[in-house]
């Protein structure tokens, strides 16, 4: 039966379409550690893959590779596939909504439901799909009778998490909604057609109630002289200060009559009288607020603090008069506060990873009062198998057992557990409700410990009217779990709900009938219909029909609402499952072994490198006649119609000739839509709820935003780092994750705060130029030798680096290279590379070296340089920024390739060097946005290979895991298909003499694209990734004029009218790109 109706399919469609009707049949759990039939253990886990290993694109221009990332791949829009290789398949019915929906509500008759949409970036473009849905902060509103957008208000107002509806039936309603970075609750009418207008007031102010002469970064007001000071943190407010309360989590009274608000940015729940519109009382919390939950008798209410620790200013000075901060110490020269884990409190009410529980007799706010606290978190610790993130409460529900008891369940979000507590006197009932080994566990380091791998991330919860069951969703496996707690004493697992990418928020009808799941990132980019995906036209099509025009990058990510029919949909852990990962019977394990403790057989040193911000086309693009289909300079515009841009191909020589010699993805994604998540996946192939909810809502948040690297950032098992001193491998970073909030990386000057040995700006003017700057030495010359000294930035606060790095390995070598600058685009990448090569020989002739090795090398991410002495003048192009990213990856790889340790032909062993990006932003891609490349140099890569699986960053993590010889350290490295195909076991002869190096860079930009990159002073550049849509397309217009000024020299048009005519036009939409408002994105 089955061979007649697969009979005219071909080989691939018949293997994917039987494995799909059989999979349900073989995705059975038999037990603890089971999935799939097999037992996975940390000597298996490599037979781990993502969902769509061995399953072929369907457009025949791709079909030799495995399904691309996009929208619409199993029979419906809003069914896909992600960037990191897993499916979406939602159940129920979706529509789109706004960007980031964090929050969703229900009328109290279930006629219309509003959506909190909390993105700040892509403001006013509008979806494809949907053109109702704008981009940018928004409130949506659906009405729920015909599951259809009712209307869409788009405003510059701003929003987080919260969001609350109260009136009678039929309307008109009142919509609250916390107002994040505005530090503010906003009111909103909403009427009985489904139409959003101004509230009256239109909004509370919530002020701050942390003191200002604390030093909290998120209290204060600058005093004379710091208002001119040059020396502060990147993103410190000179003018203005910092008042931040940052209204998130909020929840009615059952009567109405209050608004009970978490205070993220401020340590304090407020307290909203409903009936006077005005702030009734302030109470103390802990750190960083998040969420509230009320009981049903409106006598108790708790607030879950989301924070590690507090954030504070390291010395800072204040005039005892005013409270205003007159002066800024730093910690040290070029050193942060320490290298430490974070301090954990306890107490009556601990402060941090904590719940807090108030009391209001008879239901009266104004008698609330705080009543006590409970710590949630581990004991964490640098080694062993203790954590070392903590475990992040955020989503509260109060759930009433048939004997009146009132037990509040609480998110463990960064653990995958839930705690609960008995509510009226705060007894904790053990053992934690354990999510995640319901869904896999694998065995780890002996018979008799099981360690998780962690990642599901449960981070909403909602409870049926009934209080019968708790649904949660699971952001880290795009699930819904649906638990009996009709005994919430003993909850069981009914099963799992399939959503779509990242659900983040749930509500349910008040009939208790039809549940509803918000999922931030939806199904990912939009489809453009205007696109041509047959390759009719003679180009090189998208797969999909993905938006490639210049307005769009990774990061413009609609989201997406699901409604579910509770009594007609099923729910199962096997769909769930499905679209999380296979498992693979066998594999070749020649390279890179299955699992286990021993590691590779060939591989003996494992490089990393990571650069900034760069598509797949726009360095490997030009490459056709190598990578086919897959590298493309051809583009669309919104109406289907296609343009050229070679973008930064000119100058990618090292690592287009890296990437022509060895092994190369096509078919890789970054993770994260942006940088902050990208070193986050790069580090440890997860990023966690604090990190996804946190960076696209960084304006308003001040020194509150997260860099990459603070504690609340750490997955629970930490970074490969983490990973390996648990395990005792030796490893040696080069600046990963030393950036952190209160840092300066490059504003202050002079430079030579932050660049001991130099102190000239910005990056090398790599042809003669006369332009210099008054304030002496601060010239640019091109700095391209000098020795670097320090981690290339100073340090305000008062947070540590991740403890790891400040210690040493077994045989004393230091883990952190303290003279190798980090994120400061004011040194050259060429002066990064002469650092480590130094600090690579010491090693080797000691016979010390490392067997991991993080490098990072940020320079091509491009911006110009940044100390506000400069900004007004910029001398290099992004060519030339890029090119001497380039040039610096081409001098570490041929000096390591030219060392002993590459190769050992005695050993048959040797080095392998995995170099990719941390995101796709600010970049064209004819593919997909998330596409970026992946190269994989090694004395045992396939030559001159093109990779056509479907990897993601966490594959580069789990490869570097299994050639090491550790587990896997959370969802991200186990779920993820690891690079093995890349490799081979024979050696493949390709030696540094035989790849063509360019470590002299002569790159003349032309007048015209100089002029047109001269406006990026026009930009805000004052700290990384602040205005990276409108830095992007700047790019292009720059390199473009470039490219028609070489076309026009070769051909004698230079003083032709209709050239010129062209470079005018260039330079007009320059101008008026830059003069258009500055979008409110905040280091990316």
């Amino acid at each position: 039966m089955i061979s007649r109706v697969l009979g005219n399919l071909s080989q691939v469609e018949r293997r994917n379409r039987i494995f799909e009707v059989l999979r349900p049949l073989i995705a059975v759990v038999l037990g603890t550690g089971m999935v799939f039939g097999q037992s996975i253990n940390m000597s298996n886990w490599g037979t781990v893959t993502a969902p769509v290993y061995n399953q072929a694109e369907s457009n025949p221009l791709y079909s030799s590779a495995e399904v691309l990332a996009g929208p619409s791949k199993f029979g419906s829009y809003y069914a896909g596939v992600l960037p990191n290789g897993r499916k979406v398949t939602p159940a129920g019915i979706s529509i789109q909504i706004g960007m980031n929906p964090l929050g969703i509500a229900v009328t109290p008759d279930g006629q219309f439901l509003v959506s909190s949409n909390d993105d700040e970036r892509e403001g006013g473009f509008a979806s494809y799909q949907s053109p109702t849905n704008v981009g940018g902060y928004s409130l949506t509103v659906v009405n729920t009778s015909n599951f259809s957008l009712a209307s869409q208000l788009h405003t510059s107002q701003r929003f987080f998490v919260g969001l609350q509806i109260s009136g009678p039936t039929g309307g008109p309603y009142t919509v609250w909604a916390a107002g994040g970075p505005d530090n503010d609750v906003k009111l909103f009418s909403l009427s009985s057609t489904g139409v959003l207008t101004p509230g009256t007031p239109a909004n509370i102010i919530i002020p701050p109630s942390l003191p200002q002469n604390a030093g909290y970064v998120s209290n204060y007001i600058p005093g004379a002289p710091l208002t001119t000071s040059t020396a502060v943190p990147s993103g410190f407010s000179k003018t203005t200060g910092a008042q931040i309360t940052f209204p998130a989590g909020m929840q009615l009274s059952p009567d109405g009559k209050y608004l009970y608000v978490a205070c993220n940015g401020d340590q304090s729940v407020a307290i909203i009288d409903t009936t006077t519109k005005g702030v009734l009382k302030r109470l103390p919390a802990g750190a960083f607020p998040y969420g509230i939950a009320v009981n049903a008798a409106g006598d108790r209410f708790a607030v879950s603090n989301w924070g590690i620790m507090e954030y504070k200013f390291a010395n800072p000075t204040y005039d005892p008069a005013t409270a205003q901060l007159t002066a800024l110490g730093t910690t040290g020269a070029n050193a942060p506060d320490d290298f430490y884990t974070p301090v954990v409190t306890k107490g009556t009410f601990p402060l941090t990873s904590s719940i807090h529980v108030y009391f209001a007799k008879g239901g009266f706010a104004s008698l609330a009062t705080r009543k006590y606290g409970r710590y949630l978190g581990n004991t964490l610790s640098l080694t062993g198998n203790n954590a070392i993130g903590d475990v992040h409460p955020s989503a509260m529900a109060v759930v009433k057992g048939a004997d009146g008891t009132e037990v509040l369940f609480v998110a463990k979000t960064n653990d995958d557990h839930l705690a609960r507590y008995v509510l009226s006197g705060g007894k904790a009932i053990k053992p934690d409700y354990d999510l995640g080994a319901t869904f896999v566990s694998y065995l780890n380091n002996s018979s008799t410990k099981i360690t998780l791998a962690k990642g599901a991330y449960p981070n909403a919860m909602v409870v049926s009217p009934d209080n019968s069951k708790l649904f949660v969703a699971e952001a880290g496996i795009n699930s819904v779990a649906v638990l009996d707690v009709t005994d919430p004493f003993n909850p069981s697992l009914l099963g799992r709900i399939p959503t779509g990418w990242y659900p983040t928020a749930l509500a349910i009808s008040p009939d208790g009938s039809t549940l509803y799941i918000a999922n931030a990132k939806g199904v990912g980019e939009d489809i453009n219909d205007a696109i041509d995906t047959t390759g009719a036209s003679g180009q090189t099509p998208p797969p999909s029909g993905m938006a490639s025009d210049s307005r769009v990058d990774s990061n413009y990510i609609f989201g997406s609402l699901q409604q579910i029919n509770l009594a007609t949909t099923p729910w199962d852990n096997t769909t769930v499952q499905a679209n999380n990962f296979a498992v693979q019977n066998s594999v070749d394990t020649s390279v890179v072994p299955m699992g286990g403790s021993a590691g590779s057989p060939r591989i003996k040193t494992v490089i990393f490198i990571l650069h900034e911000n760069k598509t797949f086309d726009s360095m490997l693009g030009n490459l056709g006649a190598h990578f086919g289909n897959f590298a493309g300079t051809t583009f669309n515009n919104i109406d289907g119609t296609t343009y050229t841009n070679g973008q930064f191909t000119g100058v990618s020589l090292n690592t287009q000739a890296l990437a022509q010699a060895f092994a190369t993805a096509v078919n890789y994604y970054s993770d994260s839509e942006e940088s902050d998540a990208g070193h986050q996946f790069a580090a440890s192939g997860t990023a966690t709820d604090y990190t996804e909810k946190t960076l696209l809502v960084k304006s308003g948040r001040g020194l509150l935003v997260n860099k990459n690297f603070e504690p609340e950032d750490y997955p629970e098992n930490g970074y490969i780092f983490n990973n390996l001193a648990r395990w005792n491998r030796s490893f040696k970073d080069y600046a990963a994750l030393v950036r952190i909030d209160g840092t300066d990386t490059g504003t202050s000057v002079p430079t030579s705060l932050n660049d001991a040995l130099s102190g000239n700006l910005g990056y090398p003017a790599l042809q003669a130029d006369n332009f210099s700057i008054t304030n002496n030495p601060l010239v640019n010359a091109g700095d391209v030798s000098t020795a670097t000294q320090g981690l290339g930035q100073s340090y305000f606060a008062k947070l540590p680096i991740l403890g790891v790095l400040g210690t040493t390995n077994k045989n004393g070598t230091p883990r952190l290279d303290r003279n190798y600058p980090g994120y400061n685009f004011n040194i050259s990448d060429q002066r990064r590379a002469q650092e480590f090569i130094k600090d690579f020989d010491a090693m080797v002739n000691a016979g010390t070296l490392p067997q991991f090795l993080y490098i990072y090398q940020p320079n091509d991410h491009t911006g110009g340089v940044q100390a506000p002495n400069a900004a007004s003048v910029v001398t290099n192009g992004p060519l030339q920024q890029v090119g001497d990213g380039d040039v610096g990856l081409g001098m570490v790889v041929q000096h390591i390739m030219k060392s002993p340790i590459y190769y050992n032909a005695t050993k048959n062993t040797g080095a392998a060097i995995f170099m990719t990006y941390d995101d796709a932003q600010s970049s064209l891609d004819h593919v997909h946005p998330h596409r970026t490349p992946l190269l994989v140099i090694s004395p045992f890569a396939k030559p001159g290979y093109t990779a056509l699986r479907h990897y993601a960053t966490a594959s580069i993590v789990k490869t570097e895991d299994l050639l090491l010889g550790v587990p896997a350290n959370n969802f991200g490295d186990l779920f993820a298909t690891d690079l093995r195909d890349m490799f081979q076991p024979a050696y493949n002869g390709i030696t540094a003499d035989q790849i063509n190096f360019n470590l002299d860079p002569n790159l003349v930009p032309s007048v015209e694209g100089k002029k047109i990159w001269s406006l990026v002073s026009k930009l805000d550049t004052s700290a990384p990734d602040r205005d990276s849509r409108r830095l992007g397309v700047l790019t292009r217009l720059s390199i473009k004029a470039d490219e028609l000024h070489d076309q026009a020299t070769k051909s004698n048009a230079l003083e032709t009218a209709a050239y010129q005519k062209q470079q005018r036009e260039l330079y007009e939409q320059a101008e008026e790109l830059v003069s258009t408002a500055a979008p409110a994105d905040n280091d990316d």
